[in-house]
């Protein structure tokens, strides 16, 4: 990952905040998956893949 001083600190913020909202489609789409029977394994690793996005953008977030 770029740090916040090899690109500007605004396209930073972007790229961290489009990480988030990825993550808020993956938390939906796994929790979607986990209510719907539409896959039990691929639901899980849905969502915990968008809590790891989600704190490691929120994280970044606080540090800039």
């Amino acid at each position: 990952m770029e740090s916040e001083s090899e690109m500007g600190r605004t396209r930073y913020r972007l790229y961290m905040i489009i990480g988030l909202v990825v993550a808020i489609l993956l938390l939906a789409a796994g929790v979607g998956a986990l209510l719907t029977n539409g896959g039990p394994v691929l639901g899980w690793f849905m969502v915990v893949a968008g809590l790891a996005i989600a704190i490691v953008s929120v994280v970044q977030l606080r540090r800039s």
